[in-house]
């Protein structure tokens, strides 16, 4: 018992050591500082997109405004990235693929960019957006065919009504030639004949 009383004795003192005995630097802060390991490119860019599905009308054209004028000053890729994001988005009222297409352009065509960590995204980015152009271009040609279809249906109903219109006044024409007869007949019945 003496033995165990001894132990828990010793614990105690050395738990009540001073504190410069117990550490080994004496400079260290008693905090420890948290680093956040640097995002990636593309890794922003998901998180640029994941803030604009929450966003409304007003919202996207106040930030359409701060990555036009970020891209203006600084024509990085990532600004370059979120500008052409922002003007393919759907539904925004300052939605233009073209220019977006535009801005992903160097992504495509520069050598330079071939190591670029957003290019696979810009290059699926440009692709959606020209099948989106083709398809408006094919839904063009085919309301512009069905509209010349329609004119031709109109102007065929019309030469159908110009034509029963003419058919309908020779109607009245051969009615009004054979009632003519029908009274000739007529008259000619009631006048008595010569002996």
């Amino acid at each position: 018992m003496w033995r165990a009383a001894g132990f828990v004795l010793v614990a105690i003192m050395a738990g009540c050591a001073p504190l410069e005995s117990r550490t080994t630097r004496s400079d260290a802060p008693w905090y420890r500082s948290v680093v956040e390991p640097a995002r990636s490119d593309p890794d922003r860019i998901m998180k640029f997109y994941d803030r604009l599905t929450v966003m409304k009308g007003s919202e996207l054209a106040h930030e359409f405004e701060i990555v036009r004028e970020a891209f203006d000053n600084d024509k990085s890729q990532l600004n370059r990235m979120q500008l052409a994001l922002l003007l393919s988005y759907l539904g925004a009222s300052f939605r233009d693929d073209n220019a977006a297409i535009a801005l992903l352009g160097p992504f495509i065509k520069d050598k330079g960019q071939e190591g670029s960590s957003l290019r696979p995204l810009a290059m699926w980015l440009n692709s959606e957006l020209l099948e989106v152009r083709h398809a408006e271009e094919a839904s063009q040609q085919q309301a512009s065919k069905f509209k010349d279809e329609q004119r031709r249906a109109e102007a065929l109903q019309q030469k159908i009504e110009i034509s029963q219109q003419k058919a309908e006044a020779l109607q009245q024409k051969l009615d009004a030639i054979l009632e003519m007869e029908m009274k000739m007949i007529e008259r000619e019945q009631s006048i008595p004949k010569k002996k």
